[in-house]
């Protein structure tokens, strides 16, 4: 009798540990899966700050699929000037914002990223930090993944701020005031 229980006691504690191993290989592969997910993420996050950064340089191609590519190369040769992004006198591009997200679905192989970027020119050398140009852009990213690679498939670019609309709306606000001054002395 006494054997009996303890072979059932034996096999209760064997079905319970293979419950358990079980349960916490499940566990351990929706953990891993988790954080491949993340590290992706994340991947993307860090391609997407590149992205924008490199595309305020001039030097965006390498993140573009193929079909961007072709986009890209078609509007150069519309509106393409020969000027050289270097001589632009582009001093620092400053990731403002960042925001990535993927697809609805968890295997989608879509994403897109919003960045805002401050990009600030020296102008002609000068030494005054007020003398530079600056510009605000918004660069929305439509994400393909390429080859287990994200690569950008659509650009969307809008213009939010640029420092000579400043300069402009200064230099109306002193013409405005000149010209009342000129009503007031008639």
């Amino acid at each position: 009798m006494k054997k009996i229980w303890l072979l059932l006691i034996m096999a209760i504690v064997a079905i319970v540990s293979l419950g358990l191993t079980f349960k916490f290989y499940t566990e351990l592969q929706t953990a891993k899966k988790t954080i491949a997910e993340y590290q992706d993420i994340e991947l993307l996050n860090q391609r997407s700050e590149q992205f924008a950064k490199a595309y305020a340089q001039g030097k965006h191609k390498d993140f573009l699929t193929d079909d961007a590519a072709r986009k890209f190369k078609k509007i150069e040769g519309e509106r393409h000037t020969d000027s050289d992004i270097q001589d632009s006198g582009l001093e620092t591009v400053d990731i403002q914002q960042l925001f990535t997200k993927k697809g609805a679905s968890v295997d989608e192989a879509e994403a897109e990223s919003f960045a805002t970027v401050a990009i600030r020119y020296e102008m002609d050398k000068s030494k005054t930090y007020g003398d530079d140009y600056f510009q605000t852009l918004s660069i929305h990213s439509q994400w393909k993944k390429v080859n287990s690679e994200w690569k950008v498939d659509n650009v969307k670019v809008n213009l939010l701020g640029d420092s000579s609309d400043d300069e402009l709306r200064k230099q109306a606000e002193e013409a405005q005031r000149k010209a009342k001054e000129a009503e007031g002395s008639k």
